[in-house]
């Protein structure tokens, strides 16, 4: 049975940030914090922002969003959001910070912890503050989904957040505000942008719309992320590249696996959560490789433009392989500066990862041991 949900609305394209006044007035918001970090700050991107909004909005800013989420972070987010009275938070920003909006819109108004919230997420109503996200990467497609993970130390494994209430209340997605994304940032949430679309489309559920929207997110990436991290000023790849990751994002709604699951495994470390999913890619789908039944290895094959055949699942491994070293990114966990030695528990963490029940196919503990050392390489 096929399950169709409902995206948040959205705003696409360049200028797209102009919609912003107007659904702030249309959504009664005229004290919103926005929520960023420095470094978007520094940059300028934030201005981009503040030249959008009218005189009479009352802005307060929260600007220490950390590079990966952590309950800290939203917590002293929550400091300011209460202590300037503020009635609705923006987003700007990528992953870390889109995730640590949607915890901050429950906490706003759920008299409860958030690590109570992180423990059980059916204690989130419908009573959230209103929320409004402008991605400033393309890769993650947090700007519409209904999950996130949170980190109760920045070194510690993330909890999830799951909960339909917890979904940005609208995306304004202005390629505009990617445009000054460094290359190596831009090819590491790019590529993230293919693993959600990859595994989306994989997973066990039935959705024929979104598994159209996952391939052709799949042809995006692949014909234009390498344009867009060679020249960050080429408008027509930053817009393909930020339709790519909205339909990443779309893919997500199908479920994710494997990939997923070891980048939550390696996740007890700082480092960047794109980069650590395409590193772990190829492994998983060498191991999917004449195991998956029907012809779903070959259909995105055909999407990345390689032979659609039963190896279609080695060409695609390394296929994603060779853009990867292309991109300068690394090609194992090592290379990034993983330093754990324990895999046993490395092997629990993932056959535990709450992201195996969306999997065509789970591995079992001895193949993701196989899987592991591959992807530490």
């Amino acid at each position: 049975m096929a399950s169709i949900l409902n995206f948040p609305p959205i705003h696409f394209d360049f200028g797209a940030i102009k919609e912003l006044a107007p659904e702030l007035k249309k959504r009664q918001i005229d004290r919103p914090l926005i929520i960023t970090d420095q470094g978007l700050v520094e940059h300028g991107v934030y201005d981009k922002l503040l030249d959008a909004l009218p005189s009479n909005i009352t802005v307060s800013l929260f600007d220490r969003i950390p590079e990966n989420p952590t309950i800290l972070g939203v917590e002293q987010a929550l400091e300011v959001y209460k202590r300037e009275n503020c009635n609705g938070i923006i987003g700007l920003g990528g992953g870390s910070v889109l995730d640590s909006g949607k915890a901050l819109r429950v906490i706003a108004t759920h008299n409860i912890s958030l690590i109570d919230i992180l423990n059980n997420s059916d204690k989130i109503t419908a009573n959230v503050a209103p929320y409004i996200t402008i991605p400033t990467t393309a890769g993650t497609g947090a700007e519409i989904t209904f999950g996130g993970g949170i980190h109760p130390e920045p070194n510690a494994p993330a909890f999830g957040i799951r909960s339909i209430h917890v979904r940005p209340d609208l995306a304004i997605c202005d390629p505009e505000f990617t445009m000054t994304l460094p290359a190596q940032l831009t090819a590491a949430t790019g590529m993230d942008a293919l693993t959600h679309c990859v595994e989306g489309f994989l997973s066990n559920n039935s959705n024929p719309p979104i598994e159209a929207i996952a391939l052709d997110g799949t042809r995006r990436v692949i014909n234009y992320i390498d344009q867009a991290a060679t020249d960050g000023n080429d408008r027509e790849a930053r817009s393909q590249m930020s339709m790519a990751a909205l339909e990443g994002g779309m893919a997500i709604y199908m479920g994710l696996g494997p990939i997923h699951a070891l980048s939550m495994t390696f996740g007890n470390s700082p480092l960047h959560h794109g980069t650590l999913v395409t590193v772990a890619m190829p492994a998983v789908i060498r191991f999917y490789n004449g195991k998956i039944v029907g012809n779903a290895l070959e259909r995105i094959a055909e999407a990345m433009g390689l032979t659609a055949d039963k190896q279609s699942g080695n060409r695609i491994a390394d296929a994603v392989a060779e853009l990867n070293a292309k991109l300068g990114l690394p090609s194992t966990i090592r290379q990034m500066g993983y330093n754990k030695t324990d895999i046993e528990q490395m092997v629990r963490d993932s056959c535990e990862s709450h992201f195996n029940a969306t999997a065509p196919i789970i591995p079992n503990a001895e193949e993701y041991e196989k899987i592991i050392v591959e992807v530490l390489g």
